[in-house]
């Protein structure tokens, strides 16, 4: 005979003090459960004379590990079984013992008391159906070659509005190579979003790692990164980009300049213990081009001073179709095929620019006759002997737009030019440890950048 459901229902209240703060909640999981229903409700939802609404959001884990991120509390609440889990959390057997949930409070401005109710049904009647199986799309080899893509998106498995199909779908209607899904804190949707590439699209693995000081994405993963621990505690970011890395993935500082607290919290980057640490590429341009894109470049800069090898990335950010004619930027990669690991391969590299259209290409030529491309390094044996001339070479561009030349974090030369053309430069031995080119509308506004060549 079936055990009749077991109801857990808890109590609390949250006040602007919990801001950045999580609240820790245990509960046990008897042997026979084969689904949970979790539903989380708050009131008020916003305090009556702020615009911002409060954000606050679940996360849950089972006894091995992260199991769901619930970004965006409903009525309807989640659940999580062997068979078919909602979105942001991944089906599969629920384990016996001691679970964890975490309520996590991102924005909660006034001195209101905002008081939640917690509700955790388990049931024990036997499940009929079958876990959907996806199968890995495949994609045709293609050699070695420029290849466009996006580097981060959402969906409805975070906080987005759009299914995984529906971002598919829009990045093939575009003609790119390769798409990122890099749902917050969940790696939920990544076997329907591998099951969905073709030869017309290559599908990359990733998720936002969002913490209350900063976002990061890792980009190539297969398993899920978290910046909480099982017991409670939380993880150190440069430790976990460290695990990141060794996992082989990117690690990225995502939007670093955004908007910080009341508007985004964590969108700003305050991870004050990794500036920029370990991480691998910085986000300079998200979403549409904004002063805070311009801050991230000039911050990108600075590290670049300071001795770090960093890539330059951009990422859509895509949360749903996109409305207007908001100037976003793809990444175009030099890479040796189109897959996964030829891509972060050539990101981690250098071997790419950022553009929101035109086509922008950077190379420099030795007076012994070596060359270089975006994100090689020329050493000095070969360029003490001489000038090294540096090329740019642009299509599709607008006319009246300006080519920077910059060395150093500095404009070194800057040239009203055409939508088409090229311009070479020369340094003198020792005149600069990396140069980039820039292509800017008659406002500044970016059209492209490319990452560095290196000197030395």
């Amino acid at each position: 005979m079936t055990p009749p459901p077991l109801k857990l229902q808890l109590t609390g209240q949250l006040t602007s003090a919990d801001m950045r703060q999580t609240t820790p909640i245990h509960f046990d999981v008897p042997e026979g459960v084969t689904n949970i229903h979790f539903l989380f409700k708050y009131s008020p939802k916003a305090a009556i004379d702020q615009r911002l609404p409060y954000q606050i959001s679940i996360m849950i884990f089972d006894t091995k590990g992260p199991r769901f991120e619930i970004s965006r509390p409903d009525d309807k609440g989640v659940s999580i079984n062997a068979v078919q889990t909602s979105p942001g959390g991944t089906t599969g057997p629920i384990p016996v013992g001691s679970w964890m949930l975490f309520i996590l409070v991102h924005r909660l401005l006034s001195e209101t008391v905002v008081t939640y109710e917690l509700d955790i049904d388990m049931s024990f009647d036997p499940l009929v159906e079958q876990p959907k199986q996806w199968q890995r799309g495949q994609v045709a080899p293609r050699g070695p070659g420029w290849y466009r893509g996006d580097l981060h998106a959402h969906t409805i498995h975070s906080d987005g509005w759009w299914d995984i199909p529906d971002l598919v779908r829009f990045w093939k209607e575009r003609g790119a190579d390769f798409m990122t899904l890099s749902d917050h804190n969940t790696v939920s949707g990544l076997a329907q979003v591998h099951s969905l590439a073709d030869d017309d699209l290559l599908t990359i693995g990733g998720i936002e790692l969002s913490t209350y000081w900063g976002h990061a994405v890792a980009t190539g993963v297969d398993r899920w990164f978290d910046w909480r621990k099982l017991d409670g505690s939380q993880i150190t970011m440069p430790e976990l980009a460290q695990q990141v890395i060794d996992a082989g993935s990117l690690y990225t500082i995502a939007h670093p300049m955004n908007a910080g607290d009341p508007t985004c919290c964590g969108c700003r980057w305050e991870h004050y213990d990794m500036m920029p640490g370990n991480a691998l590429a910085v986000e300079v341009w998200n979403g549409e081009w904004r002063p805070d894109n311009q801050e991230a470049l000039q911050w990108f800069y600075h590290w670049l001073n300071e001795g770090y090898r960093l890539t330059a990335v951009s990422g859509t950010d895509l949360h749903g179709p996109p409305t207007g004619e908001a100037r976003g930027a793809l990444n175009v990669v030099y890479a040796q095929e189109l897959s996964e690991k030829a891509i972060l391969a050539a990101v981690k590299a250098g071997h790419s620019y950022i553009s929101a259209g035109p086509e922008l290409l950077l190379t420099a030529s030795t007076a012994d006759g070596h060359t270089a491309m975006i994100g090689d390094t020329l050493a000095p044996e070969h360029t003490s002997g001489g000038d090294t001339t540096i090329k740019a070479c642009w299509k599709n561009g607008h006319e009246g737009d300006g080519i920077r030349f910059v060395v150093n974090g500095k404009v070194l030369r800057e040239q009203i030019v055409g939508p088409s053309g090229e311009l070479t430069w020369r340094l003198a031995p020792g005149q600069a440890t990396w140069c980039a080119v820039e292509l800017r509308d008659s406002d500044e506004g970016l059209w492209a950048v490319t990452n560095p060549i290196f000197f030395g």
